[in-house]
């Protein structure tokens, strides 16, 4: 992730937010709907992630650390067709839009310079192609696998989800791991991060 700074060589300040993660606050949640009429299905998320970590800058004799926060919006809508159409899996392959809304502030401690707030915002839009496959077992359970590529103002984006299920009168309690990769630059603003992390959460049949 950079933002740019004139005073520094080549014009931008990187933060590298995985090498203190004893500093690092996380937060987010995920919000999942999801519509099935046999072989048809649409489907999307929205999802908001706030990281804020306190890390060295890659100039440390121009910059000594950064303070840095990166609060995002991510919204995502598919529709796709199953090419299984079974009661217990399917396979859908499907195609979509993802769209980002990116904040990013940087607090730098100076060492050769002075202190320095660097900041910036953007919003685009990938247009998506994957698939995804669920899988049920033994009645309770159920497997799902999911993974697309995305291009458009992005570079190139990519995500992989994979969840495990258990079925109870109530619905259905979730868990699983999500890797959602994008790289972005426009002008002074650049952002190349990866949102990766377990998640748990409930599902509801309505």
């Amino acid at each position: 992730m950079g933002v740019a700074d004139g005073a520094a060589p080549g014009g931008g300040v990187g933060a590298d937010f995985g090498r203190l993660w004893n500093n690092m606050q996380l937060a987010g949640a995920m919000l999942n709907l999801s519509w099935r009429n046999e072989r048809w299905t649409v489907f999307g998320d929205w999802t908001y992630a706030r990281v804020r970590s306190d890390t060295p800058t890659r100039v440390p004799n121009l910059y000594s650390s950064a303070d840095a926060e990166v609060r995002g919006t991510v919204l995502q809508a598919f529709g796709g067709r199953d090419l299984l159409a079974r009661e217990d899996a399917h396979l859908d392959l499907f195609v979509g839009a993802r769209y980002y809304d990116i904040d990013v502030a940087v607090d730098l401690s100076g060492a050769a310079l002075g202190d320095r707030s660097l900041g910036g915002d953007s919003q685009w839009t990938d247009a998506v192609i994957g698939a995804r496959g669920s899988w049920r077992y033994r009645g309770k359970w159920q497997v799902h696998l999911q993974g697309d590529i995305g291009k458009g103002d992005s570079t190139l984006s990519s995500q992989l989800i994979g969840t495990v299920g258990y079925e109870f009168r109530w619905g259905m309690l979730v868990g699983g791991w999500r890797y959602l990769d994008a790289n972005y630059e426009d002008g002074s603003y650049r952002f190349d991060a990866s949102l990766t992390g377990p998640f748990v959460g409930a599902s509801f049949g309505f």
